[in-house]
């Protein structure tokens, strides 16, 4: 593949949502990985990735969610263009993955209260909150560190 050559194909598409409610983080353990991640998974065909952070939200934890843009709007929605939230940070995956993952990552709200989180338990052992003291000893990878040490810094 040449450079700036489009594949996506090539790319798992997945996208992760992160809540923050009183200076902590919710995070799953989840099975596959056996670390702490944030709530996130495939893209469905006909999904944005917007979409997916909130499907992949409620499944896992039991929280209906909505995607928070992290760029102010540009162009009202008309005939042509819908915007859709755009994520806080975007990477490429390796570990665990069949192939690199495209992962968009999302702030995001509950949209019926906050409620106490209930795990999917096909996909994950559990959720947690977790504040920014918890990160640096947490079984996870260094980029939820990271990520999650973000979000709980600036999460709207």
């Amino acid at each position: 593949m040449q450079r700036g050559q489009r594949q996506d194909e090539d790319y798992l598409l997945i996208a992760s949502g992160y809540l923050v409610a009183g200076e902590r983080v919710l995070l799953v353990h989840h099975r596959h990985f056996d670390k702490w991640v944030p709530p996130g998974g495939h893209v469905q065909p006909g999904e944005t990735f917007a979409e997916a952070a909130e499907r992949e939200f409620l499944e896992e934890t039991g929280i209906p969610v909505r995607a928070l843009s992290a760029a102010p709007p540009i162009h009202p929605p008309d005939s042509n263009a819908t915007p859709t939230p755009t994520p806080f940070y975007c990477d490429v995956e390796r570990d665990g993955f069949a192939r690199p993952a495209l992962v968009q990552f999302f702030f995001v709200t509950p949209t019926e209260g906050l409620r106490t989180p209930r795990p999917e338990l096909r996909e994950v052992h559990a959720c947690e909150w977790f504040g920014a003291a918890d990160l640096g000893g947490l079984r996870t990878f260094a980029q939820v560190r990271s990520v999650a040490a973000h979000a709980l810094a600036r999460h709207p």
